[in-house]
């Protein structure tokens, strides 16, 4: 198997790269809080799941209300609506934006796309801490610039890796999804084929470098507490190839 296509990373610092992940993270609860008001298959936690496109790097909701869907697109974090998978009018820069004004972007949208904005409610299947609310603080992507170019270069590369592990596995084409509250990229199978629960972290409490990783028990992707193998991108990056060391890692680890 070939590897795929590897970009350079690592250059920025943790520090810059977690700065950039807390305004991503900030910001994507708002497409899993469309998807929980509007999609209506699956239970909260897979309604609330993004697809991740990598080709452009944009987080983009399940389909709701006659073909809706949101986007948000490394590294400007960017927001809009598509229809039918083609882009309306009125991006949503998210610079010098409050919470309470992304909202109020997001329910004049729904208006004019004739959506009941009663369904719409802030609440999350999850609670992620001392996320941004109201009006006290605005957004500012601009200034994490550089760690959120960083960032959308690490999901680029995860996204290869991962549809080339799940290949590996049977399935013909990997559906490369997002978990918003932690931002995890992992796999959805195509029906039929063999599971694998494996994924990439750009950073967590316990591991604040980007991982991969792959769980010993192939349950629910979204599921507390489970045991798993991490590849630090510490280690991952002094490797020559490290999308081929990736791949070999997700393929040999415990699953």
């Amino acid at each position: 198997m070939n590897s795929p296509r590897w970009q350079v990373v690592g250059a920025g610092g943790l520090d810059a790269l977690a700065k950039a992940k807390t305004e991503a993270l900030n910001l994507v609860q708002w497409l899993a809080r469309i998807a929980n008001s509007y999609v209506t298959e699956g239970p909260p936690e897979q309604r609330s799941m993004l697809d991740f496109r990598a080709s452009d790097a944009a987080f983009v909701t399940k389909s709701f209300d006659k073909g809706l869907s949101l986007e948000m697109r490394l590294p400007t974090l960017e927001m809009q609506f598509l229809e039918n998978g083609k882009p309306m009018p009125h991006i949503l820069d998210p610079q010098e934006h409050s919470p309470a004004e992304v909202e109020a972007w997001i329910l004049v949208e729904l208006l004019h796309r004739r959506v009941d904005r009663e369904k719409f409610s802030k609440k999350l299947p999850y609670t992620i801490p001392e996320l941004m609310t109201g009006d006290a603080e605005d957004h500012s992507p601009q200034s994490c610039q550089p760690g959120l170019t960083e960032l959308m270069a690490w999901f680029q590369n995860a996204a290869a890796v991962l549809d080339a592990a799940a290949r590996a596995t049977g399935t013909d084409k990997a559906r490369i999804v997002c978990l918003p509250q932690t931002l995890n990229l992992t796999w959805i199978p195509n029906p039929g084929a063999a599971q694998a629960d494996f994924g990439f972290s750009p950073g967590d409490a316990e591991n604040p470098e980007p991982f991969f990783y792959a769980n010993e028990s192939a349950t629910n992707v979204a599921a507390k507490n489970k045991k798993h193998s991490v590849l630090k991108s510490s280690i991952l990056l002094a490797e020559s190839d490290p999308a081929a060391a990736a791949i070999k890692f997700l393929r040999l680890a415990p699953s």
